[in-house]
Formats: structure tokens, sequence, C-alpha cells
């Protein structure tokens, strides 16, 4: 591990900073798209393939078709500082007595180097004083000076403290948007040709596609651009015992430290990656090929977290955004790469093997994500969506991913520059956002999560609302999971049932109910689990679909 000597500058965020996101304010549940359970039993009434999201506490929500058969998915849709389970009592029907709560058994999700400090500097640029902020020049200006062919810079010089050291590096790439600096201790770099190429992705396709999606960065040093840093001194945040796998080392960072007048800071807009390091000096071996591979998805997720940082703390002087948001809509920026690549190489063009869905070029951006969402809704009432945990899992930045995925299928993906364009925070972001209240969009949500491919019936049959329109997910989830397609698992009801579970806000559970010989008609309750009201500072509501 590196560490911080004597001659190191201590920046003045603190070490161990210990902040963690507030919640931003949970939204109530409005009359659009909601039905309320309060007072006397609801009878609702569903087409085949249509649903409704319905709030409690209540007492019952009756369904009177005897063969219908329902998806009902529990949820509360708040977000919180940090995930609480909270257990619900589900019956249907008449109900049997309530079974003992199953554990919480909330087991710890992977997590990587890159997403712990990731959101490390997140949770410390969320604390940073206002006093040092630098000023927002609004959008970049054409370059002014000439770019320094040799600049000192300040690099974090470990994972857990606060202490920076200082290195050299060499200019190597100039293009419009981008500056690219090699460290001058890199053993072997880059040739010549490999960084024009390099810098010409980062200028012409990344930079724009990360502008046009979420809006303007900063320009604190006036010279219209962003500063790529390769350095060796990124390499070696962790160790070489510690990085035996490819997800045990940060790849890359932006800091918004940089953007103040701190000690250690750059006072410039700087995007730090690994260098190319194949013989290991520094800790495990990073071949030419890795960087080339890796960086250009983890710039363009870090990039938005600059961007964001401008449009909310720097041009608005808000709070940063919630850290469940920033991060999903960073993943976002990690699939509009793949979509760029997508459109550029339509199938099967661009591909390995002709029938890949993806081409190779994309394969980088998008398949993490797509494996996240995959193993949150393999169990997820114990990953939210709002809410991370510590760290932040690999499964939680899945289910932030899939639900702004769905969101921008429904809005427009122009709802994602209104999210990050705000000094708003959180679930009231999306609904200011979207234009509607949060728990009526993500109740629909968690039902186009199980609706979005439904067997025996066409995807088209489905409605809008209650499926992705830009990916078919079972599809996806088939090539990469063929053994287990739907990852979705359910706990039948039929008509007379009762299952008490534990919970995390801003998430989901799913149940099947209904369909059943013999059914008088299925009545549905939500409470608590001694049959008490939920608090309704969980604002807890069904989302219904009723099922071909």
């Amino acid at each position: 591990m590196t560490k911080c000597g004597a001659n190191a500058v201590i920046g003045s965020f603190g070490a161990g900073n210990p902040l963690v996101d507030a919640a931003a304010g949970n939204t109530p549940a409005g009359p659009r798209g909601m039905l309320s359970a309060a007072g006397s039993p609801s009878a609702l009434s569903f087409a085949p393939l249509s649903g409704a999201v319905v709030s409690f506490p209540g007492p019952s929500a009756q369904f009177n078709d005897t063969a219908a058969r329902y998806l009902v998915v529990p949820q509360y849709p708040i977000q919180g500082s940090a995930p609480d389970s909270t257990p619900f009592r589900l019956t249907a029907g008449s109900g049997a007595l309530a079974v003992a709560p199953s554990a919480v058994a909330d087991a710890d999700g992977q997590t990587t180097v890159q997403g712990a400090f990731d959101l490390r500097l997140r949770r410390i640029e969320a604390g940073l004083p206002a006093d040092e902020r630098l000023p927002s020049s609004g959008p970049m200006r054409a370059a002014g000076a000439v770019p320094d062919s040799v600049r000192s810079f300040y690099v974090l010089g470990n994972l857990e403290t606060n202490c920076f050291v200082q290195t050299q590096a060499r200019l190597k790439y100039t293009g419009a948007r981008v500056y690219v600096y090699e460290d001058t201790g890199v053993p072997s770099g880059f040739s010549p040709s490999e960084y024009a190429k390099f810098g010409t992705l980062f200028d012409d396709v990344l930079y724009p596609i990360d502008t046009a999606a979420f809006g303007f960065p900063s320009d604190v040093d006036g010279n219209g651009h962003i500063i790529v840093l390769l350095s060796q001194k990124i390499n070696a945040l962790t160790s070489r015992s510690e990085c035996q796998t490819s997800s045990a080392y940060v790849a890359g960072y932006f800091f918004g430290y940089d953007l103040t007048n701190g000690a250690g800071s750059n006072r410039s807009e700087i995007f730090y990656s690994v260098a190319p390091d194949s013989a290991a000096q520094f800790s495990c071996a990073h071949r030419k090929s890795q960087v080339e591979t890796q960086t250009p998805t983890t710039f363009i997720h870090e990039f938005q977290h600059m961007i964001s940082y401008n449009q909310h703390v720097l041009l608005r002087n808000g709070a940063s955004e919630v850290t469940w948001l920033n991060e999903g809509l960073s993943h976002i920026a990690e699939e509009l790469g793949s979509k760029y690549y997508e459109t550029k190489y339509p199938a099967p063009s661009g591909r390995t093997v002709s029938t890949q869905l993806f081409p190779d070029s994309s394969q980088g951006f998008i398949t993490p994500d797509l494996r996240n969402a995959y193993f949150y809704l393999i169990a997820p009432r114990h990953k939210s969506v709002t809410t991370f945990a510590g760290l932040g899992t690999l499964e939680e930045r899945g289910a932030a991913w899939l639900f702004l995925r769905w969101l921008g299928d429904q809005k427009g993906d122009q709802v994602f520059k209104r999210l990050v364009e705000t000094s708003k925070r959180g679930i009231d972001n999306v609904s200011s956002a979207a234009g509607e209240p949060f728990p009526s969009l993500f109740g629909d949500f968690g039902i186009a999560t199980y609706t979005d491919s439904i067997d025996g019936v066409p995807r088209t049959a489905v409605p809008v609302r209650y499926r992705f329109t830009s990916r078919n997910t079972r599809q996806i989830f088939g090539r990469l999971f063929p053994t287990r397609p739907n990852p979705i698992a359910t706990t039948q009801l039929g008509c007379a049932g009762s299952s008490t579970q534990p919970m995390l806000q801003g998430t989901s559970t799913y149940f099947l109910t209904g369909g059943t010989a013999g059914c008088s008609g299925t009545r549905v309750d939500m409470a608590a689990a001694d049959g008490s009201a939920l608090p309704s500072t969980l604002t807890p509501q069904l989302a219904i679909f009723r099922l071909p």
C-alpha cells in the first residue's frame, strides 16, 4: 500500500470522512396512478394485462374475478440514510395464521475496491466547505494558453486517508476538449500513435456522449479541457497482493476536491487513470490492452460524477446528489457508451460471434450492468434501489441502473439531463424530473421487472408502462444465464394464504395469488407482522398486475 510520507500534502477534508447521505425526503403517495385501500375493502377490477398501485395502511384490496391470477408486489417506496428492514405480512383471502418472520438474511453483496473508493470520494465531496469551492465558469470555453508540456499534479496517496503525493506528468495528447498526460514515472506507456487513438476516443466519443446526456462540466481553470492523467501512483493505490482479481484495484476516479482551493487540490477538472504496467512494477500487471479496454468505461462513469458535481454544487450551490441516484446515473452513462457501439455496429457486424446480442466494443460498457441487475432481481428484498448499504454493492448498483433504464424508457432519455441539471436530490428529484409521484413510478417499475416478458404473451401486448422498451430483459438474461432466464422468484399465495417477510425500503418482493378453483374472490391485505398497520413513514403499497 502506498503511504504518504513526511513531505505529503494533507487535504482539508478530514481522514476517513464519516459523512453519509441524508434522506432527501420521502415523496408522499399522490393520486396519480395510486389507489387507496383505506376504509372498507376496495373492490378492484382489472382487465388482463393491466395494473394499479394500491397505497396502505388500509384493510384490504379485493378482486372479484375468481378465475384471475395476479402479480402482487409489496414495496416501501422511500429512501433512507441506511438500509432498514421491516417485516410485513401479506394475506390473501381469509388467510391462514401468519408464518414466523424469516431471518433478515441480508448477506453482504460483492463490493469492489473501485466501488468502495468511489463511494468514499462521493461522501467526502458532500462535506467539502462551501467557501473553498471554485466558481464554475459555465460551459467550457475554447482553450486559452497552450498547455504545459510538463506539469505537476497532486494525486491521492492511498485509499483511506486525506494525503496527497506530488508527481510530474508529460502532455501526450491535445484534443478539442481533452488533454491526456502521462506520469513521467510510467515505465512503458503508450506510443504516440496509441495515445492519439486513446485521446481521440475520449475527445470525439465519450465526452460528447456524457455532455449530451447530462449537461456540461465546470471549467474552473479556464482551459476549456478535461485532463486525463495516467499515473503509476493510481496503480499503487492497491498493493500487488490485493490486486489479484480484475475487480481488486482502482481503475480511475474523479474527485470534486480538485474543484476547490484546498491544500492538494489541482484546481482543474481531472480524471485519474491507471497506467500500463505489464511488468507489475507498482501493483499487479496492467497490460496496454487492459487499460485501453477498461479505462473508457471508467472515464464515462466518472465524468458523469464530474458533471453532476458541477450542476448540483458549483452552479446551483446545492448538495451533491445522493449516492444511489448519482451512481445509477453513472451506470446509465456506461450503458450510453454501449449504445454508441450498438448503433455503430448493428448485428451481425462488430461481433466475434455473429449471434452475439452486443458488439465486442460495447461489452465492457453494458455487460457488468446487466449482470448486476440480474443478481439484484434474484433476491430483491435484501438489496435496495434507493438506499445503498455501507460501501454499496454490485447488486445495489445494478438495481439503481435498472430503475433508471426503465424510467428513461418511460420518459425518454432526456429525463437524465433533468435529473442532473437541478439542485433537487434523490426521490424528490426523480418525481420532479418525471412529473409524477415517486411511489407510482416505483410501483409500476416493480411490475415491469416481472412483466417485461410473460410466457405465452407477445411482448407488444404488454402495455409500455409495464415493460422496458429499449431492452428485452428476459432475452438478455437468457443469454447471460441460460439455465434461469427469469431471475425473479415468486411466493405463491393462491386465493387464501399468508406470508410474513422482512423487506428493505426502496425495493420489491413478488407474490402470485388467485386463479385457484373454488375461490369466491381474492382479498389482499398488507400489514405489519403482528397484523397492525405498517408505519405511514414507510409509505407501504402494493403494485398489482392481472396476469393472462
